[in-house]
């Protein structure tokens, strides 16, 4: 049976810079690959990429959503994480590439910045909104203590602070129409992603390239990581990496599907896992729902909208 069994609904070229890849190479990749009439095929793009040229060249490969890594509307801040392009920049980009006729463009934030505050968040959303994008995915700040950064982590604003940049968030773009649809990601009706939607409700998804990691026919497999290894891997005719020796499948799909607004059926779970987790997470399911935090209806289980933020915790206690 062939790798591809069925026609994909969403194609992603995601990590590192995969837009540094010719439309002619995308093409090539796409060209064989069973597509649905109305496949979702993104390409994550660096601002600083995207040219007159670039862009008239790449209308002619099947992409038709862009990712654009735009990360804050203000320079400081874009400074900060290291990135070239300048606010600036970004609706000069968005013109070019409307102008080539590509109009489902994601973007992304990240709030929670050393010394940030609510009110400047408001500001940097104000000019976001400006922008017209159809998807939105909002990142705190995660700064690695080993890292460059790690002399700037005594100026991150307290839990308090940043949970109510988060509620900033849900509700400014709540009045502006977009719906949320995932703990990070806001969408226009219709344009939530179907790249995201497939592993967070545990569908299988197929991931290839170096250090990839997917999850096809109920086992989640990891890529080797080193380049040359990973080609020796392909040369012997497999696709695919080695089993995820960590996995956890239960575990996996309660943490992806409870990061939906939507949450998990519980049906669903019991027909996947032949357990009824309303039975083995009883007493965790009563107490996050006395304390408001869980909501147990219709046969389905969901977090709180007040809980989002707390997700990690609240999710923890059905593990």
């Amino acid at each position: 049976m062939p790798l591809i069994d069925r026609p994909l609904r969403s194609v992603y070229f995601g990590g590192g810079t995969p837009s540094l890849l010719s439309s002619e190479m995308i093409t090539r990749i796409i060209k064989g690959i069973p597509l649905s009439e109305d496949a979702e095929i993104t390409l994550e793009v660096n601002p600083i990429q995207i040219t007159e040229q670039w862009t008239r060249d790449l209308k002619s490969s099947p992409i038709n959503r862009i990712s654009m890594g735009i990360q804050s509307m203000f320079d400081d801040e874009l400074i900060y994480l290291g990135r070239r392009h300048r606010a600036a920049d970004i609706p000069k980009k968005l013109e070019i590439l409307r102008g080539h006729g590509f109009e489902n463009i994601s973007g992304d934030i990240i709030y929670g910045l050393p010394r940030s505050s609510s009110e400047r968040l408001s500001e940097n959303l104000e000019q976001y909104l400006q922008l017209g994008l159809s998807h939105l995915s909002c990142y705190l700040l995660e700064i690695d203590p080993e890292g460059s950064l790690s002399a700037d982590i005594p100026l991150i604003p307290d839990d308090e602070e940043l949970e109510a940049q988060y509620r900033l968030i849900q509700s400014r773009l709540h009045r502006a129409g977009f719906l949320q649809y995932e703990i990070s990601n806001f969408a226009r009706p219709g344009r939530e992603s179907r790249h995201n939607l497939l592993y967070w409700s545990g569908d299988d998804f197929l991931a290839l390239g170096a250090s990839a990691s997917g999850y096809y026919g109920g086992i989640r497999y990891q890529n080797p990581a080193d380049l040359a290894v990973y080609r020796l891997q392909v040369d012997s005719g497999r696709a695919l990496g080695d089993e995820d020796p960590a996995q956890d499948a239960m575990a996996d799909y309660i943490m992806m599907r409870m990061r939906l607004t939507a949450g998990l059926n519980l049906e669903e779970y019991k027909a996947r896992f032949g357990k009824d987790l309303s039975k083995t997470r009883a007493d965790s399911i009563r107490r996050m729902t006395e304390l408001g935090y869980l909501i147990l209806e219709d046969g389905n289980i969901r977090l709180d909208r007040d809980a989002f933020f707390i997700s990690n915790a609240v999710i923890g206690e059905l593990l």
